[in-house]
C-alpha cells in the first residue's frame, strides 16, 4: 500500500514530549511534516535517507510532495528515524 492510497487522516505527533499533533491528509502534508521535523532534529536530507535506507534524492522527492512514492514501510521508517508517532484513523 502506498501513502497516496490512504484515504484516512493520519495524526502525527512528536514522541519526545507530545507537544503537537498534525493532520496529514495529502502527500504535501506528509512532505512538510517530514521536512520540518528533519530540520528541527538537525538532520540533512542525506543523513535521513541513510538512516532509513533510502537515497537523499528520495527524501527530496518525498519532502516536495511526492509522498505517493512511499509505502507504509517507508512511513514507518521515517516515523522511527524522526521520533514521530503516526496514527491513522477514518475520517
Amino acid at each position: 500500500m502506498r501513502v497516496s492510497d490512504l484515504t484516512d487522516i493520519a495524526r502525527v505527533s512528536d514522541l519526545t514530549d507530545r507537544r503537537w499533533t498534525l493532520l496529514a491528509v495529502t502527500p504535501t502534508d506528509w512532505g512538510n511534516i517530514v521536512r520540518d521535523r528533519r530540520i528541527e532534529l538537525g538532520f540533512s536530507q542525506g543523513a535521513l535517507g541513510e538512516k532509513i535506507g533510502m537515497s537523499r534524492q528520495w527524501i527530496v522527492r518525498f519532502e516536495n510532495g511526492n509522498a505517493g512514492v512511499a509505502t507504509i514501510e517507508h512511513i514507518t521508517r521515517l516515523a522511527e528515524a524522526l521520533d514521530l508517532d503516526v496514527e491513522v484513523s477514518a475520517s
